[in-house]
């Protein structure tokens, strides 16, 4: 597909490729139900170690989230981008599988993949502005590309746990999916012309404002994009605690093996399916709101899991932290009003590489308590705690942000 605009004939064609695209946003915690697994596999590795098996792709996520939303249509042109990124993203995920068993080998990998990950974060919610025209799906198309990542993720969790059963390594398998998305974005998705010769974006917003510096781009921004960037960072600090420790409490408190912790991750997949559909709907709703509700739901979760004495209270509250995930779109539909279209791509590769920065902080998180002779699970009362009053302030942030800036962006 050559055309360089989105048409009534080829938005089917567009949504197509943004939701497999976003699969490929997807991925760091594909192997967070054999994280016991592979702990087991490195007995003299320390716990928190183990972690960065789901978080240096959030390393790397944080310099690549930033390096794509810097350069994409800016140097480089959208489609190219994510075709390097899918590359990286299956190639590198599905090393490990092929480096024998070596703790250096797995995180070279995982590093590698971090890259077409990162790159991808980066993209995933700003390639909404060039691949959905029409301002009354855009929002509704936030939520579903949340739906889309977590989607594969209840495949992908399931089947990394199936893998596991026959070696550690072979779970790594599951990442030659991005094959897939790279072959339909490679045919269908539209070849976009850089900002700066976009007879669109110059039409809309003029030709100063799509030639325009990073370093004005940077000062334009509201400060609700950095407060809100920074909430994000703290706030996936405590997310990811109970992302890295379901596989350890199912596993090592004897409530079943890598399957079941499968199984108890596809709930959660569910939960974030369900949770993009409604998005659109519930942030309409809930407005000013939508952060403190998304915090105290998250809280609720890291108290059923801190108390979890069976199976089924854990598979519970994966179910209620599902919605967590919400978080990412209530961010982003938060400032976008506040930002014309053409800076969007910085702003939410900025808070993209927040997010992954919190991701990445949650293993040194967790190695503060270790440090203390604790465990990582001590970690989620206090996590619930600092939700509650993160909550508890976004509202303040919202509501400052209605009444002291101009909306320049409107999804109708």
């Amino acid at each position: 597909m050559s055309n360089t605009k989105v048409t009534k004939n080829n938005a089917t064609a567009c949504i197509i490729v943004l939701l497999l695209a976003n699969t490929i946003a997807s991925g760091a915690e594909w192997t967070s139900t054999v994280l016991q697994t592979i702990s087991d596999a490195f007995p003299d590795a320390p716990y928190s170690v183990i972690t960065l098996v789901n978080n240096a792709p959030n390393l790397c996520a944080v310099f690549l989230c930033l390096f794509a939303g810097l350069t994409v249509n800016r140097l480089i042109p959208l489609k190219g981008f994510m075709l390097v990124a899918m590359a990286f993203h299956f190639i590198g995920g599905s090393l490990p599988a092929f480096l024998g068993n070596s703790l250096y080998s797995l995180l070279f990998g995982r590093c590698l993949f971090g890259v077409g990950y990162g790159i991808m974060q980066g993209l995933s919610i700003s390639m909404v502005y060039k691949l959905v025209t029409n301002e009354k799906t855009r929002i509704h198309a936030m939520g579903w590309t949340q739906s889309a990542q977590y989607g594969i993720n209840i495949v992908a969790q399931l089947l990394v746990g199936y893998l596991a059963l026959i070696s550690w390594n072979a779970a790594f398998f599951a990442y030659l999916w991005g094959v897939i998305p790279f072959i339909v974005v490679a045919i269908f998705c539209p070849k976009f012309p850089l900002d700066k010769n976009d007879p669109d974006l110059i039409a809309q917003s003029g030709s100063a404002e799509a030639r325009e510096s990073i370093g004005t781009t940077l000062k334009s921004f509201p400060a609700v994009v950095w407060i809100f960037s920074v909430f994000m960072a703290m706030y996936f600090v405590h997310f990811y605690i109970m992302i890295v420790n379901a596989s350890p409490i199912i596993v090592g408190r004897g409530y079943g093996d890598s399957v079941s912790a499968g199984y108890a991750m596809t709930v959660f997949g569910i939960g974030t399916i369900v949770g993009g559909l409604l998005f659109g709907f519930i942030a309409k709703a809930t407005k000013q709101w939508l952060h403190l509700i998304v915090c105290l739901i998250m809280a609720s979760a890291l108290l059923i899991l801190n108390f979890a004495t069976t199976y089924a209270m854990v598979v519970v509250a994966l179910a209620v932290g599902s919605l967590g995930t919400m978080m990412i779109p209530a961010t982003m539909s938060a400032y976008t009003p506040y930002i014309p279209a053409h800076r969007v791509y910085l702003a939410t590769a900025i808070t993209m590489a927040c997010v992954n920065s919190g991701a990445f902080l949650s293993t040194p998180y967790i190695y503060l308590f270790e440090l203390q002779g604790l465990t990582s699970t001590d970690a989620f009362v206090p996590s619930a705690i600092i939700l509650v009053v993160m909550g508890i302030l976004s509202v303040f942030f919202n509501n400052y942000a209605a009444k002291h800036y101009p909306v320049v962006n409107i999804d109708k």
